[in-house]
């Protein structure tokens, strides 16, 4: 008890200390640190808003990441980053990385995107940031919005049609978005949604599917011809965001945060399965965050204090699974920035973050879990441009009596002249097993608590290019060429999971944009180009062949015009073959999927209508095999801001 107390008294110290209203003067930061190894995709607020996207995954996909998708809105979608899935793609909200314990994965479509300022996407294991570490396929921050000097409500309805007469609006979606400033320093800032989808949409029950080689599969024609509507695919969920920030001194600030999002969906399955489900997700993050950007006035610290919630309940049509996992988490994370050493040429950045979680699972039991990450990151300037990045990491895992440890070092350089850079990383990757891989039990599967955690090393080697100016015009691109050996890959094999996978991977990143005329017309393309081969010799028929799942070729492309009385955005994603096994024997068709978004100016500077058109091609596509998705679809809709 006494012990409680004491850190509660350091705490709360700590607290008045740096929330004197007294004059803070803050330091002046001078570096000659050129550029970031670390390469971004960043998509901004204003980009999401003119696009309608409907969810996070829309997002990503329009920026040339393949997407997992298990059907239309609100059903379960994923990233693949460089041939990597699930948990190796971190996701980090403020500063917190959100991936479930027990899955190692991030809902989504819990997101209101009306709530995001930022969204950056890094891919690879190359990391500068010191949040979080576990990065391998790549990371994506988000930033959401916290103050506007402007008190301010946003409404917005959309409705959606799949053109099907027997439900002619198949989707509702209502946004809210409001800023009150609620003193001279103080901001109220709050988002929130409810939407409903019936995803009554028509599909052909071709299941896109061919032989590798171009061998055609027996089929039976009348039934591959057919065409049906979607059933049990509805979904009924809403989500909220609301914060308070007061900033005192010079830039320091006090946060409280909680993002919230309920759903219950119908999972249909397979379009073969005659047991569809229901589940049913309840997520929270509650946060409380110090900010103080002159600390001693040598370096900029933030402390984050959070509650992490996932709860999931689930049962299926004929009453055979009927499963409940709650997960709760609290995470403490910290970082400090020294901005301005060695006269600019050192910056020193430090993190620390810990985790304790409790799971109470019908497949996995009741279990407990301390994990943690120490990273610092030294960027130095060493002249003519060049500059080196040294990012370093200890992460531990203790599940039950099991202790994961690893040491996760990098390295990497960059060279800046003017608009051109050319830079270069090698790093560790190391990737823990989750709770669901060591724990679970259920349908004939059980986790194995003795499983290794992955590990590989990879490196990239790129050059980028930005603001080059040509009158009114302006450009910006680059290419990284990216290689990877990753082992001990966790596998569910003969009805347990076993460190079993090794494979290599190569290929190439690259991004290209342009603005003209001021941005009055916009281009941007980014794609990634994958060669992988599975090196587990042990298993003669899976060696030297493509890993599942991964298309060798994806790519998108946004054209923008922004007119004074009006916004228009076209944009395409192409995703090529993928293979349905590690046999390589079928191939999922590729697919190229087109849409088109409008919207006026605000009339009377008040009200904005709006319209998006989906899958304007009506491509019959699966993502994954088996699972149908949407066809052509209208959105339509206005913002009101009041």
């Amino acid at each position: 008890m006494k012990k409680r107390f004491f850190f509660a008294l350091i705490c709360f110290t700590h607290f008045l200390i740096f929330a004197q209203e007294g004059e803070i003067v803050l330091p002046e930061v001078t570096t000659y640190i050129p550029a970031a190894v670390e390469q971004k995709i960043i998509v901004t607020a204003e980009e999401i808003e003119k696009s309608h996207y409907e969810d996070l995954c829309e997002v990503l996909e329009k920026c040339g990441i393949q997407i997992l998708s298990y059907g239309p809105y609100g059903l379960d979608s994923k990233p693949g980053i460089r041939g990597f899935t699930d948990e190796t793609v971190r996701v980090v909200i403020d500063g917190v990385c959100v991936n479930n314990a027990q899955y190692g994965t991030f809902d989504f479509s819990s997101i209101n995107l009306a709530s995001v300022e930022q969204i950056e996407i890094v891919r690879g294991g190359f990391t500068e940031g010191v949040e979080d570490e576990g990065a391998v396929g790549g990371v994506i921050y988000i930033s959401t919005k916290k103050s506007d000097l402007e008190d301010f409500l946003n409404t917005s309805t959309a409705l959606k049609t799949y053109f099907n007469k027997d439900t002619p609006v198949d989707s509702v979606f209502q946004n809210a978005d409001f800023s009150l400033r609620s003193g001279e320093n103080s901001f109220l800032r709050g988002s929130g949604s409810i939407n409903f989808a019936e995803n009554g949409y028509f599909y052909k029950t071709n299941n896109q599917i061919i032989k590798a080689g171009g061998g055609a599969l027996q089929e039976n024609a009348e039934e591959n011809n057919s065409v049906k509507v979607q059933e049990n695919a509805q979904v009924f969920d809403g989500s909220g965001n609301a914060s308070f920030i007061h900033y005192f001194g010079s830039g320091n600030y006090f946060l409280f945060d909680d993002l919230f999002y309920g759903g219950t969906k119908h999972t249909p399955g397979p379009v073969n399965s005659t047991n569809p489900g229901i589940q049913q997700d309840y997520n929270n993050k509650f946060s409380f965050e110090l900010w103080n950007p002159s600390a001693a006035e040598l370096f900029n610290l933030k402390n984050n204090v959070s509650w992490l919630c996932n709860n999931r309940l689930y049962k299926d049509k004929a009453g055979a699974e009927n499963s409940e996992h709650y997960v709760n988490t609290i995470k403490y994370s910290g970082t400090a920035d020294f901005t301005s050493l060695a006269g600019g040429r050192l910056q020193q950045l430090v993190g620390l973050s810990g985790d304790f979680t409790n799971l109470d699972s019908t497949n996995d039991g009741k279990h407990i879990q301390f994990s943690g990450v120490l990273k610092e990151t030294t960027k130095f300037a060493v002249g003519a441009g060049w500059s080196f990045s040294v990012p370093l990491a200890v992460k531990f895992c203790v599940n039950d009596d099991k202790l994961n440890f690893a040491f996760v070092p990098k390295l990497g350089a960059a060279w800046e002249i003017g608009y051109f850079k050319i830079f270069a990383d090698a790093y560790r990757m190391v990737q823990f097993p989750n709770m669901d891989d060591l724990f679970w039990e259920g349908g004939g599967f059980r986790g194995n608590p003795d499983l290794k955690p992955e590990k590989g090393w990879g490196a990239d080697l790129g050059f980028s290019f930005n603001g080059v100016k040509a009158g009114p015009n302006s450009f910006r691109g680059g290419v990284t060429v990216f290689s990877n050996y990753y082992e001990e890959k966790i596998r569910w094999v003969g009805g347990t999971t076993k460190n079993l996978s090794s494979a290599f991977y190569l290929g190439v990143d690259f991004s290209a944009g342009a603005d003209f005329f001021n941005r009055l017309l916009t281009l941007d393309v980014n794609g990634e180009y994958l060669y992988n081969r599975l090196l587990d010799k042990s298993d003669k028929l899976t060696y030297g062949n493509r890993i599942m799942w991964t298309p060798d070729f994806v790519c998108s492309a946004a054209i923008g015009l922004n007119l004074e009385f009006a916004k228009f955005t076209l944009t395409g994603s192409y995703t090529s073959y993928r293979y349905t096994d590690n046999l390589n024997i079928y191939l999922l068709k590729p697919y190229f999927l087109l849409d088109f978004a409008a919207e006026t100016a605000a009339l009377g500077n008040r009200f904005t209508p709006f319209v998006k058109l989906s899958n304007i091609l009506n491509q019959q596509y699966q993502a994954v095999e088996g699972y149908s998705m949407p066809g052509i679809s209208l959105t339509a809709g206005g913002k009101i801001r009041f």
